[in-house]
């Protein structure tokens, strides 16, 4: 079989993917320690710093409503944050 660099896929995606339910901040183990806030977030594990982090305080696989593992709840995910899914996102980390 050759591969075809004509090829044009006929499939479409549905709408329901484009809406897919986020991990609550419990479940993915986020946390927000306070004394990080001034931290260079460039450096370390970070939200800042990660692939699925959207600036400037969202993330596209953890919501940003309710606790997170130590009860405290900021509505954000923060620059300085972190959870168990951090993926480091080579363009920011210096």
């Amino acid at each position: 079989m050759s591969a075809n660099s004509n090829f044009t896929s006929t499939q479409k995606i549905p709408q329901e993917a484009t809406q897919l339910v986020k991990l609550t901040k419990v479940s993915s183990r986020y946390l927000e320690v306070p004394s990080f806030k001034d931290s260079d977030t460039h450096r370390g594990y970070f939200c800042y710093n990660c692939i699925y982090f959207m600036k400037p305080n969202h993330c596209a696989v953890v919501t940003d409503e309710g606790q997170d593992v130590n009860g405290n709840v900021s509505n954000v995910i923060a620059a300085h944050g972190i959870c168990s899914l951090w993926t480091p996102n080579e363009k920011e980390i210096k």
